[in-house]
């Protein structure tokens, strides 16, 4: 799922092609969004877009005269640029499409897009519960820990893990499984400690690293050091495969049995639960490194690697 820091770029991405300039033409497939567009007309055409920003994990662009769209992409939603003005071919998977004179928006693979007059961030249910911005737009302050705090130390959530407590949108928004597990890496925090047994140091580590590693992830596309990556490119036991970019990116994540690159430890994998509802328990995959990270949970024997094949070209 496109975390914070992906959403940030579709949303500069779109706000080149499509800010300052009227509507040509605007469609959608999705239930919400094509009974407005039928009950309000080309009403949309004509109008600029005035911006298009982003909170956490959703999309919204503002039209004039106090008109919205909101978008969340979950697991496979994209945006796709066309630029001219030649006609664009329909495809299966296309969700909406917004086209100004010399541009087209496609939007494929996500189940949420949504229209309406109004303030979004008010009058969306989802998005009025949304916490502080990982990554606050430019402009609009930093990285609220004020708030951030308030919303985790509630005392209801204090025996809930701050594993699960991180992937809350209504704690912080824009925090999926990777930023998770690189920011709890980084403050070297287990996952299945308690929020009430945080103490004061760890918390002063949340609010510094959390826009930290989100604000490296929108800039490089990676949460460690650009000197950790060297090392990842140059060394070959740090790496399932030497050459591959995107196994550089990231201090545990996607790691799995590979070694620490602080301590030499194997880095690990383990579902860990994050909420309850009535569906059920829910689980996500957490990664760390149980010497860092000091991890209390009972841990199954490391398996040895097996040694990849080298394949190499006859001279």
């Amino acid at each position: 799922m496109p975390e914070g820091p992906e959403v940030r770029k579709y949303a500069d991405t779109l706000g080149k092609a499509l800010d300052g300039k009227p509507i040509v033409a605007i469609a959608a497939r999705t239930k919400a969004a094509k009974a407005w567009l039928a009950e309000h007309p080309s009403l949309l055409v004509g109008r600029r877009i005035d911006r298009i920003w982003s909170h956490g994990k959703n999309l919204i662009g503002q039209i004039e005269g106090d008109f919205y769209f909101h978008v969340h992409l979950m697991m496979w939603g994209r945006w796709l640029i066309v630029e001219g003005n030649e006609p664009v071919p329909a495809d299966r998977r296309e969700r909406a499409r917004i086209s100004v004179e010399d541009a087209t928006a496609l939007l494929w693979s996500a189940p949420i897009f949504e229209l309406g007059q109004g303030n979004p961030m008010e009058l969306d249910p989802h998005l009025r519960t949304l916490g502080p911005d990982v990554l606050p737009p430019s402009g609009e302050g930093d990285f609220d820990r004020t708030e951030f705090l308030r919303r985790l130390l509630m005392p209801e959530r204090g025996h809930e893990t701050i594993g699960a407590a991180l992937l809350d949108q209504t704690i912080a928004a824009g925090i999926g499984n990777y930023l998770r597990a690189e920011i709890l890496f980084d403050c070297r925090l287990d996952p299945w400690r308690r929020i009430v047994d945080l103490t004061d140091a760890d918390l002063d580590c949340l609010c510094r690293t959390i826009p930290l590693i989100a604000r490296r992830a929108y800039q490089t596309g990676a949460t460690v050091t650009d000197a950790f990556r060297d090392r990842m490119v140059r060394e070959e036991s740090l790496v399932y495969q030497i050459g591959k970019e995107g196994g550089t990116r990231h201090y545990v994540f996607r790691r799995t049995n590979l070694p620490c690159m602080v301590c030499g430890d194997t880095v690990r994998q383990l579902r860990q639960t994050t909420r309850h509802d009535e569906d059920g328990e829910r689980t996500r995959i957490t990664y760390f490194c149980p010497t860092c990270q000091q991890t209390s949970v009972e841990l199954k024997p490391v398996r040895a690697r097996k040694p990849r094949a080298v394949v190499r070209a006859n001279s």
